[in-house]
C-alpha cells in the first residue's frame, strides 16, 4: 500500500483544521460535545489502510488487540504501538494535545524500535505544527510543504478565490465584520436561505444554515459579543444550493508538480457532517467527463502547486438539482475519509470485492467489549472474511469504546456513554439492506442503542 518503496511512519490528527485556525477569530455558535471530541482523538486508528507490511502506525491510544489481530488475519499487514502515548483521561488539555507535540515532549514514539526510525519517511494525515520537529527529533525523512502553506490552501477563503481565479461561477463572498454579515445576510435572505461558513469549519462544525432574519440577528449578536472582547470576524457566506448529491475527487500532487488522479467518491452527508462514502457510479463519472470536471481538477492541482503545496488532496464538489456541477466547494489539502475508503477498496479489489464506508453512533452501558462484538458478528455470519466475499469490516474499535475507557479511568463504571463504529459494508453478491439489518440485530443484541 506504500508506493514509495520506503518504510513510512504514519501518524495524524483528524481535526487538523483546529491547528490552522486563528484562535483570535470569532466562532459561530455550536454545541460542545466532549464525548465526540474524545472520539475524534481516537480516529487515528483509521489510518491503518495506508500502511504496508514494512510501515508503522502510531496512534494516540494503542489499537485494540482483538481488532488488530482480526485485521492482520484478513490481510492488513502493519505494525503499531502497543502502549498509549498518554492516558485517555489526560484532562482537557491532554486529550486535545497535538500528537506531534506529544511525541517530542515525551521523547518517545510508543514502543517502536529507534533503529527502525532511521531513514524512515514521516507520512502525516495532515501537515500541522510539530511535524517538522518530530522529523528532526527522530531522524525521519519528510518532504512536506511548510505548515503556513498548508494552512493557506486549506482555508475556505482560498477555495473561494480559487473559483474566481479559474473563472468558475462562484456564489460565495467573504464578510469581515458582524455588521457586514448582517447587511449582506439580510439581502441574501430575500432570495432564500444561506450558509455561513467558518474559514476552517469541518464535517458539520463551522457551517450554519440561516433560514430567517431572527436567526441571523441572534448569530450577529453572538458574534458582536466576541468582537467586544477583541476577536475578529472572517466568514464566507453563500446561498444554500439545492443539491442532488455530494461527491469528492481525490488526487495527488508529486513534489515535481505531476498530477495523479486517485478516485471519485460519492458522499453521504447529514446536516453537513460526513456519514459515508461509496465509489462513484458510471453515470456520475460520465456526467463529470462531459462537463470537463477533471480538467478543472488538473487546474486546481496546478494552482495548489504554484502556491507551494504538494501531497494528497480531496476536493469536495456538488451536483445540483438543476444539473449544474459545482466543482470546488472546498479544497482539503490533506488525506481524507474518502481516501481511506479508496485504500480499503484497493485491499478489497484483491479479493474480488467492493464496499461502501460508513459509521454508526452508538450509546451503551455495561461491560460489552470489542471481543464480544467481533464474536457476535462472526457467529451471525456478518463479519467480513475474504473467503466469503461479503460482510461488515470494522475499521475502528477505539472510537467506539474511548468514552467507556475515559469513564472507567475516573472510577465510574456502567455509565451510559457514546461511541462511534466506523466500518466498510461489503456486499459481494448479497443484499446491502439485509446485511445492514443483520448488523443492526447484532448491535441491539449486545445492548447498543443506535443513535439517529
Amino acid at each position: 500500500m506504500n508506493d514509495r518503496g520506503k518504510s513510512e511512519l504514519i501518524i495524524g490528527m483528524f481535526d487538523a483544521e483546529r491547528f490552522w485556525r486563528d484562535p483570535n477569530q470569532a466562532k459561530l455558535p455550536s454545541v460542545h460535545d466532549p464525548e465526540m471530541e474524545n472520539v475524534v482523538m481516537a480516529m487515528d486508528e483509521l489510518l491503518f489502510p495506508f500502511c504496508g507490511a514494512q510501515d508503522r502506525l502510531i496512534t494516540r491510544y494503542r489499537m485494540n488487540a482483538s481488532h488488530k489481530a482480526y485485521l492482520h488475519e484478513i490481510g492488513f499487514k502493519f505494525l503499531s504501538n502497543s502502549t498509549d502515548l498518554e492516558s485517555p483521561d489526560g484532562g482537557g488539555a491532554g486529550r486535545t494535545a497535538n500528537i506531534f507535540d506529544l511525541l517530542t515532549s515525551t521523547d518517545q514514539v510508543g514502543d517502536i524500535d529507534p533503529d527502525w526510525l532511521n531513514g524512515a519517511r514521516l507520512s502525516p494525515f495532515a501537515v500541522i505544527p510539530g511535524v517538522d520537529r518530530v522529523a528532526a527529533r527522530f531522524g525521519l525523512e519528510q518532504d512536506c510543504p511548510a505548515v503556513e502553506t498548508v494552512q493557506t490552501v486549506n482555508s475556505k477563503l482560498y477555495s473561494t478565490e480559487l473559483n474566481r481565479r479559474l473563472g468558475l461561477q462562484c456564489d460565495s463572498q467573504t464578510v469581515y465584520s458582524y455588521e457586514e454579515l448582517l447587511s449582506t445576510g439580510l439581502a441574501l435572505l430575500k432570495q432564500g436561505p444561506f450558509l455561513i461558513k467558518d474559514e476552517f469549519g469541518v464535517s458539520g462544525k463551522g457551517n450554519l444554515l440561516i433560514e430567517s432574519e431572527a436567526i441571523l440577528q441572534r448569530v450577529t449578536s453572538y458574534l458582536a459579543g466576541q468582537c467586544r472582547k477583541g476577536r475578529t470576524v472572517r466568514f464566507i457566506i453563500e446561498p444554500f444550493l439545492l443539491k442532488e448529491l455530494d461527491f469528492s475527487c481525490q488526487f495527488h500532487i508529486d513534489p515535481d508538480g505531476t498530477y495523479r488522479h486517485v478516485s471519485v467518491q460519492q458522499l453521504v452527508n447529514h446536516k453537513f457532517a460526513y456519514q459515508g462514502s461509496y465509489t462513484a457510479d458510471d453515470r456520475l463519472l460520465h456526467t463529470l467527463h462531459e462537463a470537463e470536471y477533471f480538467d478543472v481538477m488538473k487546474l486546481v492541482a496546478r494552482e495548489l502547486y504554484q502556491s507551494g503545496y504538494h501531497g494528497d488532496v480531496c476536493v469536495d464538489s456538488m451536483l445540483l438539482r438543476d444539473g449544474r456541477i459545482v466543482p470546488i466547494v472546498e479544497v482539503n489539502a490533506r488525506r481524507s475519509m474518502s481516501l481511506i475508503k479508496h485504500y480499503v477498496d484497493r485491499y478489497l479489489e484483491k479479493h474480488g470485492a467492493a464496499g461502501s464506508m460508513t459509521h454508526a453512533t452508538l450509546q451503551f452501558a455495561g461491560d460489552v467489549s470489542f471481543d464480544q462484538l467481533l464474536e457476535s458478528l462472526d457467529r451471525e455470519g456478518v463479519l467480513y472474511k475474504p473467503d466469503q466475499g461479503f460482510g461488515m469490516l470494522p475499521l475502528s474499535a477505539n472510537t467506539l469504546f474511548i468514552n467507556k475507557v475515559v469513564s472507567e479511568c475516573k472510577g465510574i463504571r456502567n455509565k451510559q456513554v457514546k461511541g462511534r463504529l466506523y466500518y466498510s459494508l461489503i456486499e459481494g453478491t448479497g443484499d446491502n439492506e439485509r446485511l445492514s439489518a443483520k448488523l443492526k440485530e447484532v448491535l441491539l443484541s449486545l445492548s447498543f442503542k443506535i443513535a439517529p
